[in-house]
Parts: C-alpha cells; sequence; structure tokens
C-alpha cells in the first residue's frame, strides 16, 4: 500500500500555476415532459436546443415518459427514487394531489422577479388551472383543450339532418340522433348511432355544469346528489337505455382504440377534446370514400358550459437547478414548442399568439372550425383544482358505469352512492392531516429487527449443544449461508417488517419516511367499508376458482399430448410453450383486440381473463411432461396386463403417480392467480364498473396512482393473509391424495 501512495499523490496536489485550465462542470438539467413516440418530440429536441445555445455550459437531457406505466406514474416513481428531476408536466385533475405532497416549487417569486414574464400573453382562464389556493403560479401550459363536440357531416347530410346550431339544446341532439341512428342490416339492432357517448368524469362534467349542477357545496361536499347532477345523469341514460340512440365504445379505456365515430358509424361524438383531431385528420373524406367531419360546441340546456382538459409545465422541488429549470419552463411555454404543437394538432397552444396563428388556425386542416376551440373557451371550467379528482373519478368509477355505461341501477341511486363515496375520500384527505407523523426512526428499526431476527436464528442454532465437529460443521455451513442469510434479513423479512409497519400508517413514497403519519387499526377498519375492495376480492377468488383447475386440467391434457417419443413431439412441445415466453402487456394487448366484445360485459369480462389464462400453460404442461416420463412404465405394464384400458391407466397408475407434481402446480397456479396484474391493466383497467378489478391492480392504483403506500400495504397484507391461508389449506389437504416415493420407510 505504502508503495502505491506516490501514485496517488499527484491527483491530491493543488493545480500550479503552469497546470492548463480545467474545463468547468457542465451543467445537466433534466427533463421529463413527452413520450418518444409522439409527434412533437422534434420540437421537445429543437426547445432544448435552443436554450442550450442561450445557455452555454448546460445540457438539456430530455427523458421520455413512455413505459409501461402512463406517465404520471413514471414521474411519481422517479421523485419516489429520489432521482435528480428538473422540469415535467401533470394534468390538472392532479393539481391538488401534487400541492398536496409538497413536492412542486412556486414559481411565483420567478415570475415576479422575471422582466420577460407577461401574464396577459396566455389565456387567463387556463392559468388559473395552475394557480394554487394562495394565488401563486406554479406552472405554465402546454396545451389545453375545451371539450366539443366531433360531427359526422356526410351522415347528417344523407339523413336530411341541418348541421347544429351554435346555440343548440339538448333537444336538439335528441332529435338529431333520434333521425341518424339506423339499423343497416335490419337485424333490429342499430349499427349506426346517434352519438358516441364518452363517459369519464371531465366528460361527465359538462353536463351537470349544463344543467346547473356542481361538484362541490359551499361546504366542501360532494355534490353529485343534487337534483341537477341527477337530472343530468339521467339525460345519459336516457340516450344509452331508454332511446338507444348512443353507444357505449366512447368509454375512456377505449380512447385509443378505432371507434365507431373514426369508422363513419355514428354521427355525433362526445363531449371529448381538441387531441381526436390528432387521429381524425387521416379519415379519408367523403370524395375520397370517407366522410367529411367537423366540431361544434357542446349542447345546452340552462346555460352553456364546458369542461378543459390541460396538462401543464412543472418544476419539482428537487431540481438542482431551479433558476435553469424556471426559464426552461418558460421555454416549453414559448413560440417554438406551443407552435410545434398546435402544428401538428397536440392541443390549443397556451400561448395567445401561437393559438391565433396558422399553426393552429389552419383552414388547410380538418377540422374547418378550429375557431370553435377558442370561441368556448369563456364557458369553460376546471374541476375544482382543490380536490384530488384523479383519486375520486376512480373511486366513482363503478358506480356511475352501473347506472351511465351498463344502465343497471337508476341516476339517482348512482349519484347518492358516487357522492358518498368521494365525500369519504375527501374526509380521508382532511382527517390524515390531523394525524400524527410516525418517525423514521421507527422504520429504520423495523428493517433493522429483520436483520437482528436472522442473526438470533443463527446464533440459536450455532449454540446448540453438539459433538465438536458438527459444531464446526454448522459453522461452516452458516458462513457459506451468509450472504443468503443477509439478503433474507435485508432485502425480504426486514421490508416485511417495514411494510407491516405502512399498514397501520398512511404514507406518500415521493416524501421521506419520517412524513408518515399514523393511522392505527383505522386502515384496515377501511377495508370493511371499502366497496372497491370487496369486488376486488370477490374478482380474484373467482378467477382463481375458474382459472386454476382449468389450466390443471389443460396443462396436463397438452402433457399427455406431447409425451411419448413420437415424431414431431419436440415441435408440438415448443408450439405448447410458446405462449409463456411472451411479454404479459403484449399477450394484454393482442387479447384485448381479440375478447373486446367479452371485455365491455361485466358477465363475460371474467371468464375472458379465463381463457386468455390458459393460452400461458406451458410451464405447467412442462412439469407434468417431466413427471410423466418419471412414472414407472413397470407400473403401467402391469396394469395393461391386469387389463387396464388408457382411461383406468390413467385414473389409477398416471394420476396418483403425479400426486407431487399436481401439488406444485396447484400452488404455483394459486400464487400466479392471486397475483395477475399486467393483463387487466393492460386490458381493462378494472372494468367496467369493478368486475375487473383484481386485488393486486387495486394495491398499484393505491400505491404508485393515488401515493397511498400505507393503504397499499395494508391491501398487501391481506393478499398475503388470503395466499398464506390458501395455501396452508391446500398443503394440508394434499396428505389425502398426494403420495411420496419410500414416504414412511
Amino acid at each position: 500500500m505504502a508503495a502505491l501512495l506516490p501514485l496517488f499523490l499527484p491527483l491530491l496536489a493543488p493545480p500550479t500555476a503552469g497546470d492548463p485550465p480545467r474545463e468547468p462542470a457542465e451543467t445537466v438539467l433534466r427533463v421529463l415532459v413527452h413520450e418518444r413516440w409522439f409527434a412533437g418530440w422534434k420540437y421537445l429536441q429543437a426547445t432544448a436546443r435552443e436554450f442550450e445555445a442561450a445557455h452555454p455550459g448546460v445540457r438539456v437531457e430530455v427523458l421520455s415518459s413512455a413505459g409501461a406505466t402512463g406517465g404520471a406514474e413514471k414521474v411519481k416513481l422517479v421523485l419516489a427514487g429520489g432521482l435528480p428531476l428538473d422540469v415535467t408536466w401533470i394534468d390538472v385533475t392532479e393539481f391538488a394531489a401534487w400541492l398536496r405532497e409538497d413536492v412542486l416549487l412556486d414559481l411565483q417569486p420567478f415570475f415576479d422577479a422575471d422582466p420577460t414574464w407577461r401574464r396577459e400573453d396566455y389565456f387567463e382562464p387556463i392559468l388559473q388551472g395552475m394557480t394554487g389556493p394562495d394565488g401563486n403560479l406554479y406552472g405554465l401550459p402546454s396545451t389545453f383543450t375545451p371539450y366539443v363536440i366531433y360531427v359526422n357531416q356526410t351522415i347528417l347530410r344523407r339523413a336530411g339532418v341541418a348541421p347544429p346550431r351554435p346555440d343548440w339544446t339538448w333537444d336538439d341532439l335528441l332529435a338529431k340522433c333520434r333521425a341518424t341512428t339506423r339499423d343497416l342490416d335490419g337485424d333490429g339492432a342499430p349499427d349506426q348511432f346517434g352519438i358516441s357517448l364518452t363517459q369519464w368524469m371531465q366528460a361527465l362534467a359538462p353536463w351537470i355544469w349544463q344543467n346547473g349542477g356542481r361538484f362541490l357545496d359551499e361546504n366542501g361536499r360532494c355534490a353529485l346528489d343534487e337534483p341537477e347532477a341527477v337530472e343530468a345523469v339521467e339525460f345519459l341514460i336516457r340516450l344509452l337505455h331508454e332511446e338507444k340512440v348512443a353507444s357505449d365504445d366512447a368509454t375512456f379505456q377505449n380512447q385509443l382504440a378505432t371507434g365507431l365515430f373514426q369508422a363513419g358509424r355514428t354521427a355525433f361524438y362526445g363531449p371529448v377534446g381538441f387531441w381526436e383531431t390528432y387521429r381524425f385528420q387521416h379519415i379519408p373524406t367523403e370524395a375520397e370514400g370517407g366522410f367529411d367531419w367537423d366540431v361544434v360546441p357542446l349542447p345546452r340546456r340552462r346555460q352553456a358550459a364546458t369542461s378543459v382538459a390541460l396538462r401543464f409545465y412543472v418544476v419539482p422541488k428537487v431540481s438542482r437547478h431551479p433558476q435553469l429549470a424556471y426559464e426552461f419552463v418558460r421555454a416549453l411555454a414559448g413560440d417554438t414548442m406551443q407552435r410545434g404543437l398546435a402544428a401538428i394538432g397536440n392541443g390549443v397552444p397556451g400561448l395567445k399568439r401561437a393559438a391565433f396563428s396558422s399553426a393552429f388556425l389552419d383552414p388547410e386542416r380538418p377540422p374547418a372550425s378550429e375557431q370553435v376551440f377558442l370561441d368556448v373557451l369563456p364557458t369553460a371550467r376546471f374541476l375544482p383544482v382543490t380536490v384530488d379528482w384523479t383519486e375520486i373519478e376512480k373511486a366513482t368509477q363503478a358506480v356511475l358505469e352501473e347506472a351511465i355505461l351498463l344502465g343497471r341501477i337508476p341516476a339517482r341511486e348512482a349519484c347518492e352512492r358516487a357522492a358518498a363515496i368521494a365525500d369519504r375520500a375527501l374526509a380521508r384527505t382532511e382527517d390524515l392531516q390531523r394525524r400524527p407523523f410516525v418517525g423514521a426512526g421507527w422504520f429504520s428499526a423495523a428493517q433493522l429487527a429483520g436483520g437482528l431476527a436472522v442473526l438470533a436464528l443463527a446464533a440459536a442454532l450455532l449454540g446448540r449443544r453438539r459433538p465438536r465437529l458438527a459444531r464446526r460443521e454448522a459453522r461452516a455451513a452458516w458462513l457459506f449461508l451468509a450472504p443468503w442469510a443477509i439478503g433474507l434479513g435485508a432485502f425480504l423479512l426486514g421490508p416485511a417488517l417495514v411494510s407491516a409497519l405502512l399498514s397501520l400508517s398512511e404514507w406518500s413514497p415521493i416524501q421521506d419516511l419520517g412524513r408518515a403519519r399514523w393511522m392505527g387499526l383505522d386502515q384496515y377498519r377501511r377495508l370493511l367499508a371499502d366497496g372497491t375492495f370487496h369486488d376486488s376480492l370477490r374478482v380474484t377468488f373467482g378467477y382463481a376458482a375458474l382459472a386454476v383447475p382449468l389450466q390443471l386440467l389443460t396443462a396436463l391434457g397438452l402433457a399427455l399430448a406431447a409425451n411419448g417419443a413420437f415424431r414431431g413431439a419436440g415441435a408440438l412441445r415448443t408450439i405448447f410453450y410458446l405462449p409463456t415466453v411472451i411479454s404479459p402487456v403484449i399477450l394484454g394487448a393482442l387479447w384485448r383486440q381479440l375478447l373486446e366484445p367479452w371485455l365491455k360485459d361485466p358477465a363475460t369480462v371474467l371468464p375472458a381473463f379465463v381463457v386468455m389464462g390458459l393460452w400461458t400453460t406451458g410451464a405447467q404442461m412442462l412439469v407434468f411432461l417431466a413427471g410423466l416420463q418419471a412414472v414407472d412404465p413397470r407400473l403401467h405394464e402391469a396394469a395393461r396386463v391386469d387389463g387396464a384400458g388408457p382411461l383406468r391407466r390413467l385414473w389409477h397408475v398416471t394420476l396418483p403417480a403425479l400426486g407431487p407434481v399436481v401439488l406444485l402446480n396447484l400452488v404455483v397456479g394459486l400464487l400466479n392467480a392471486f397475483q395477475l396484474f399486467a393483463q387487466p391493466f393492460v386490458m381493462t383497467q378494472g372494468g367496467p364498473g369493478n368486475a375487473s378489478r383484481f386485488l393486486a391492480l387495486y394495491l398499484y392504483e393505491q400505491g404508485f396512482r393515488f401515493l397511498r403506500m400505507g393503504y397499499a400495504s395494508t391491501l398487501a397484507w391481506v393478499l398475503f393473509g388470503a395466499v398464506f391461508v390458501l395455501t396452508l389449506a391446500v398443503l394440508r389437504g394434499s396428505r389425502r391424495f398426494v403420495h411420496y416415493a419410500g414416504a414412511g420407510r
């Protein structure tokens, strides 16, 4: 070591006058904004290069938010991991949640100190969506869009129906839908509808506002159960289930699918935003064999009103370069990016001069009436930005779908139940702020306890009285087991104890553990009143009861078909096994197209997942195949000599010999069934209603979408308990049918 010291001394010595000057350290600005596949990527890159040219020594590192999860979830995971992030974007519906988590940098001081800032350059109603309760501005807009109605002008013209006037009403909409709904093939069911009716919260809101309703009353209570909101929901139910002039294909999950409007089979589509023009621009015109389309304002009843969708650029508090991050937010809301997004049809630019330019109001590009998006802006509203509507929408989605999408319950019952669910969510958020902090020390102690438990176990085993040679062998064994034991304590037992403590607390993963708040057994009491949890338990157990036996039978059948030394046996086994190695995300996307009609019906969505599960039984088949090839052939020969046919040999020889293999596949099948996540996440997002909201999916939503990691831990322990009890019951019951060679000797 002493001999190596001279080699390191020059590195430790200060530079002398004769040394060449060192290059200044590069400043990296990390930005997580646009998906790479999106056409706006090139404008984002152009803005980054312009910013670098204006700020020598600064490099803008643009990261894509594309991935297995949505962009919002990816941002949360980045912040939860403590990774440096300078600029990102958020949705206006989540603004309240981000403020609650205290992770956004207040940009008002930067605006106040910036002589080039002109608030009047942006649409004031849109800036209000980025303004906190303190009156301060937390970001600048990317693009926004008021909700409008898309119109198939060709269908209206062929039906002899006049185009909607700017001041058209609900009655006008109903009359035009009646006139354009058609049974084209004579089977008694409509094939062409008046409207594809969108059904998520932002799309539902305009109907409520137009009828004089609201979402919160003066006391902050949810007002969805007020008469005005009930009447609005009743009108939508009437369109879908009584008049049958509306189609049910325009759900939130189907937004990126080719719907009936694109297929030319609905006269109207909406309420929906400008982003659809990004997809609809490729529809052939009527002269080209397609149809002509345009946009009109929403129909009105007591008053005109519409929703606004908005994403805006913000600076997280973890930014290492807040001033540069603020300046890059200004650049993203500047001319290059805003005009570029307008040109590709992404939305209405938040920058006024870009919105009024030919980049947005392009007469050569449909829709011809783009001005409508600007005309309706005075009547546009946000859902109250003081409330996390993303969480409330997910909590109330099932009951509203029961009424609107499925027509199973009346509007009043749905609205009353939705209001009660929303009020409980609002009350939990208020109650959480009054709870005491747990303190990070308790979680550190829980983590340490896991390691100490492993050490105590090792000490107890080593301290047992035994001969000297046995003690030496035990010490040697523990020496080799030490890496595993350390991993057990540090990465399994310790985190499990932390999770158990979290299940009695509430914590957001983008905050320090010291910010966790003590909830006690209230988290477990919440389970008793959580209807979504009850639905997820029912769905998970129902799927396991159907899928696991069918998968066992299918795998056994495939193994019997592929057993033996016949020509092509290897190819057959490969074909049976191949689907197992395909990503479940890819499988989910594929089966979503194949099973689309099943996935819309609560009665068939669970059997659809069961059918899809049979596609991946190749791994179980290989285990059965190995077991079949291990069966002593003399047993089959003896049974054959005794006159047993194939079925009797299967029942009395093969299956008893396969007992341990059946048990293994049964336990593994149960574990897989209770952890099903990727497929429902990709295919249904838990819908329709809660008909496919598996427990693992619900756990993910609570922990990573709504940042309720405490309640997610509670759900995780319930999931663990259910799997543990079932597995224990299976193992105990297996004593009757599982026999091991040599057992009892």
